[in-house]
């Protein structure tokens, strides 16, 4: 890892919260898609995943579950833009997460 493993743990962290704020948004809007729940599902399953191979020093784990977050990040945020009336904590949430695993990706190269 080219990146100092404390910079990669504070944005896994605020990868992490990010996807708490999806989860909390998409429990309190009924009218979320099951698809889109789904996703922010597999990201919150996928982020735990991340945090424990930064925890065992997986390298490689890392990588490959960093890889997995952004395809479903980019997943989920082509399923935001056909529902328009979604509300504003889940947009942004899922938009800001698909941006940091972006960033986390770059760093880790």
């Amino acid at each position: 890892m080219t990146a100092p493993r404390e910079e990669i743990r504070q944005r896994l962290l605020f990868i992490d919260r990010t996807i708490f704020h999806a989860v909390r948004a998409c429990g309190s809007d009924a009218s979320v898609p099951s698809e889109l729940k789904d996703c922010v599902k597999r990201m919150c399953q996928c982020s735990s995943q991340a945090q424990q191979a930064w925890r065992s020093f997986d390298e490689h784990g890392m990588r490959e579950t960093v890889d997995d977050l952004a395809r479903i990040s980019d997943e989920a945020q082509t399923r935001l833009h056909p529902y328009d009336g979604m509300n504003y904590e889940l947009k942004s949430a899922v938009i800001l997460t698909h941006i940091e695993l972006s960033a986390l990706q770059y760093q880790l190269a």
